[in-house]
């Protein structure tokens, strides 16, 4: 029975340890933030941002100039009018919030568009430095709010310098714009 159970062990063991994957991060903010491109897309962000603020805001005058016209009916007792005013006001209220939300949709659906060439751009890089390195998996270190995702990491599983050096993208000063790096890395050379 001892027998069994050791061979059993040695044989689970044998077949996990076959099975280890080999697993990297990086950081594709980071990366995108010291790209080329990144200033092209956040320039075209902001003129189609303000493009849409200054629609919004157009709309916002009207309803504006709706308000003043109930106001001045109402000083006036005109009360048909003013109902008629109130009733235009509080529909343009809501086609200007409708137009806000389809705007924050337009803006982050274009910020998709913009983006996609540049992360296509970081996933062959990754996939190059991955393949080169033997990594079966890239995690991204980083979720979409910014938060670090990835808590430990063991050393040279940071891929975010090598992705950076494989796209061709020359850091000026080592030290400020270099990419984020995992907090187990921080720790390790605080040590």
């Amino acid at each position: 029975m001892k027998r069994l159970l050791l061979t059993l062990f040695v044989l689970t063991i044998a077949s996990s340890a076959s099975f280890a994957q080999k697993i990297a991060f990086a950081d594709v903010n980071a990366i995108l933030s010291v790209m080329p491109e990144n200033k092209a897309i956040n320039e075209d962000l902001q003129i189609y941002a303000t493009g849409l603020q200054k629609r919004l805001d157009d709309m916002k005058a009207q309803l504006d100039g709706l308000v003043q016209q109930f106001n001045t009916a109402l000083a006036a007792k005109d009360t048909a009018k003013a109902l008629e005013f109130q009733k235009q006001a509080i529909e343009g209220d809501k086609v200007i919030q409708q137009a806000s939300a389809q705007a924050e949709q337009q803006l982050a659906q274009k910020r998709s568009d913009l983006l996609q060439p540049a992360l296509k751009r970081i996933r062959t890089g990754m996939e190059a430095v991955a393949k080169r390195n033997g990594f079966e998996y890239v995690l991204n270190s980083v979720d979409g709010s910014g938060t670090s995702a990835l808590l430990w990491g063991p050393d040279g599983s940071d891929i975010t310098r090598k992705v950076v050096t494989e796209l061709g993208i020359k850091l000026e000063d080592d030290a400020e714009a270099a990419p984020a790096t995992s907090p187990a890395t921080e720790d390790k050379k605080k040590k």
